[in-house]
């Protein structure tokens, strides 16, 4: 007779639960705990309003590549209201901080 092989079947594998979420495209978590943090993350946020607004969900390399994105815009307008001396709703500050 055949002796049972400690490894477990094609078929277990198969019938073991994927830890996923819509919100995670293609994402497959190694843990409870690791799908628990994703539902605190921005990426599940940002999916969130996505799917709100009927657009598709993002991958996480496309959410991070918006997210830089996104950083670098802001660092750029922030530096260049620096310069200027001009804040968000266009008045211009005197000097000592005080706007007009």
């Amino acid at each position: 007779p055949p002796t049972p092989s400690a490894a477990p079947s094609a078929q277990s594998f198969a019938s073991t639960p994927q830890l996923t979420s819509t919100t995670a495209p293609g994402k497959i978590f190694a843990s409870r705990s690791e799908l628990q943090q994703h539902y605190k993350s921005d990426w599940h946020r940002y999916n969130l309003k996505r799917r709100e607004a009927s657009l598709p969900m993002l991958n996480e390399k496309d959410f991070q590549y918006r997210l830089e994105a996104a950083l670098a815009l802001r660092k750029e307008s922030e530096g260049r209201q620096e310069r200027t001396g001009v804040d968000h709703l266009g008045k211009v500050s005197k000097i000592g901080g005080k706007k007009e």
